[in-house]
């Protein structure tokens, strides 16, 4: 028998830091997922309702994303553990799990390093946890951090808007990006990269920063909060063993589901039904 998916809404919360567009799903224990790159409440819909069988999950598009309004100052994984800590003040959450996919992981861990007497499980899904877990070559690293240097230029942003706007020259913008970054061609970043404004190319310019600068310091005690990992051995972006070692150097109450997905990111969001086919009895036993 099918299971069904629940139903979800969407709304805006207005918080001291932004006003986010958020969507919600399910019952029970919350669940606050944060949003990996360029994450649009669409894409996000059936990985909710999914996690939504167990949780009251809430995501949101990030600031200076979709919907949701722009920080008024730098964008920062610190501001976004600000801002998930007031999403659960105005939520009425006093404790709460979360959960980060890729870029999300960044999110997920600062979050949680702020944010731990609150938090009761984290979820991390393929997650880039900094510069270290990335399958590309020092020299490579360097020219990415270098360009996107440039692109905190005013005047270099505004060409890149430009080149990125314009169907003539978007596709190839792409080719570039895909050849440093060595980003899946299953990525629609062409669509993508036609849609975003002016606020989400600095977002992502500091994104793609804290990407390369990224380390968060072990402590002397590991955390004791369950941490559930899932990724695959054979992402193309990020490695498996060095992404693993670096989450057991914090947790030491780890899961780790081990996939087979010759990709980072799926071609098209998956369905309700694959992600319970895939997911859904670890996921429970983990719950």
């Amino acid at each position: 028998m099918t299971t069904i998916a629940p139903d979800y809404s969407t709304r805006f919360l207005k918080l001291p830091l932004s006003r986010l567009h958020v969507l919600e799903t399910g019952n029970g224990p919350p669940l606050i997922m944060v949003p990996a790159t360029i994450s649009l409440l669409e894409n996000w819909v059936t990985l909710a309702q999914f996690m939504g069988q167990w949780m009251h999950t809430s995501f949101f598009e990030l600031p200076g994303h979709g919907e949701s309004e722009a920080f008024r100052q730098p964008f920062s994984s610190q501001l976004v553990a600000l801002l998930v800590e007031q999403i659960a003040n105005e939520l009425g959450y006093e404790r709460f799990n979360l959960m980060g996919f890729s870029f999300g992981g960044i999110l997920a861990m600062r979050t949680f390093m702020q944010l731990s007497h609150r938090i009761d499980r984290l979820i991390l899904i393929a997650p880039c946890m900094g510069h270290r877990t990335l399958r590309i070559s020092a020299r490579r690293a360097a020219i990415m951090r270098q360009m996107n240097i440039l692109l905190a230029n005013p005047k270099v942003k505004a060409k890149f808007y430009e080149l990125i706007h314009n169907p003539r020259t978007v596709s190839s913008v792409v080719r570039v990006l895909r050849k440093l970054g060595k980003l899946e061609n299953t990525i629609p970043l062409e669509e993508r990269l036609l849609k975003i404004g002016p606020n989400t190319i600095s977002v992502l310019n500091a994104q793609i920063e804290e990407i390369f600068s990224t380390e968060f310091p072990t402590k002397t005690q590991k955390f004791t909060t369950p941490c559930y990992f899932a990724m695959s051995p054979f992402d193309p972006l990020l490695d498996f063993n060095v992404t693993l070692g670096t989450i057991e150097h914090h947790f030491s109450d780890v899961s780790v589901l081990r996939l087979s997905y010759p990709f980072h990111q799926p071609p098209q969001p998956f369905t309700f039904d694959e992600l319970n086919h895939d997911f859904g009895s670890t996921v429970a036993s983990f719950l």
